[in-house]
């Protein structure tokens, strides 16, 4: 619970100041609303300032200041606030499972919309090429977007391009930095529920398809806890397209007749279980470019995989500065070492790879953009 103390060591809990002003400062059709520190409701700032005033407060919280600091130095700075204030993670951000529900989260079915307007769109942008926006992605984050009252809150490898297009007043990229990825899933949440409880249009913007190793399955799960239910609309995974646009087949005749998709990371960033080696099986890891040395080491130890078993990366698939970096097992985590490959990247593995890119045609491809209108030469 964040904690506000008297200058006489009384205490008084967070959740009474919020009880405090909503009672005073009913906003929206719904009343009420989650205090927090870098809200912008002047209204609200306005009774918050009044009171401490009355009552000369010491807030234990996090400063807003840690926002731009990077995420294991926010850790160590805050970790003694942190350990005071149960109602709030360390970035100063509400938990989700504390929030109240802006509608009645039991009913069923549960509406699109709240009483207030609000509502919420899951939306898949694909590998990152605006032309593979699907017609419905592409419609809500131009005309849509620029007629609502819309926030677009975005995974944080969503490309430029892509970004470039939406028409939206306000958007909000998560910063899912590694180490990050529970504190910053608590800030989406977070700024969704401010966005529904203020009644406008928000469209949580997802790389791939969302139900794609995109925690998009959970997201509906928390949009139901705040009382509305999502409309989702699929986009292109980047498992199948990526590949595509690198020139790599997922399945040939005679070479692969069986895709398998997994997760470089499990739950809590744990490694995942591994399928053992089939000649004619295809692997495509999704997020997996953070730890491809382990990865590699466990593909050849726990599931039995050749070490000339070849193996490509499509970084930045769809995107000007695509590039497609190819080796085997036991060179590909020293290749992309050398190349600074970064996510988001798609990782193959099996001998898809080489049907259409053979030894005479390898230079043609490796670091090329299909979009690009000269080679990469060494990854620049």
């Amino acid at each position: 619970m964040m904690l506000f103390r008297e200058c006489d060591g009384s205490i008084i809990s967070r959740k009474a100041i919020t009880v405090l002003l909503c009672v005073l400062s009913p906003i929206g059709s719904l009343g009420g609303f989650a205090l927090h520190e870098s809200s912008k409701f002047d209204h609200e700032r306005t009774l918050f300032a009044e009171y401490s005033r009355k009552h000369p407060l010491f807030w234990n919280g996090a400063k807003q200041s840690h926002r731009d600091c990077h995420c294991e130095r926010s850790r160590k700075l805050y970790a003694k606030q942190s350990a005071c204030n149960d109602s709030e993670n360390e970035w100063g951000v509400p938990f989700s499972s504390d929030l109240p529900p802006l509608y009645d989260s039991k009913q069923r079915p549960l509406p699109k919309a709240l009483p207030n307007g609000g509502k919420v769109t899951l939306l898949g942008s694909g590998p990152g090429d605006p032309d593979l926006l699907t017609v419905a992605a592409h419609r809500l984050l131009t005309e849509v977007a620029a007629k609502e009252n819309t926030l677009v809150v975005v995974d944080r490898l969503v490309s430029q391009e892509i970004l470039d297009l939406i028409q939206a007043a306000e958007i909000k990229i998560a910063r899912k930095l590694p180490g990050c990825a529970d504190l910053a899933q608590e800030e989406i949440y977070w700024w969704c529920y401010q966005g529904l409880n203020q009644g406008r249009h928000v469209i949580r913007l997802k790389i791939g398809d969302p139900f794609v190793f995109g925690r998009g399955g959970e997201e509906v799960l928390k949009f139901r806890e705040f009382g509305v239910e999502p409309t989702v609309i699929p986009g292109v995974s980047a498992a199948f397209s990526a590949p595509l646009l690198g020139n790599i087949p997922v399945t040939h005749r005679g070479v692969s007749n069986q895709v398998v998709m997994c997760t470089g990371y499990g739950r809590e960033g744990s490694s995942p279980d591994l399928i053992k080696y089939h000649e004619e099986q295809t692997i495509v890891f999704l997020m997996a470019v953070g730890r491809l040395k382990e990865l590699c080491h466990r593909l050849i130890t726990m599931a039995g995989y050749p070490n000339d078993t070849p193996v490509a990366i499509v970084e930045r698939a769809g995107c000007p500065n695509q590039r497609t970096v190819i080796g085997d097992i036991s060179n590909i985590a020293s290749l992309a070492e050398q190349h600074n490959v970064k996510p988001p990247s798609t990782v193959v593995v099996g001998k898809v790879v080489r049907v259409l890119i053979d030894d005479d045609t390898i230079d043609q491809v490796v670091f090329a953009s299909p979009n690009a209108d000269r080679k990469l030469d060494n990854g620049q």
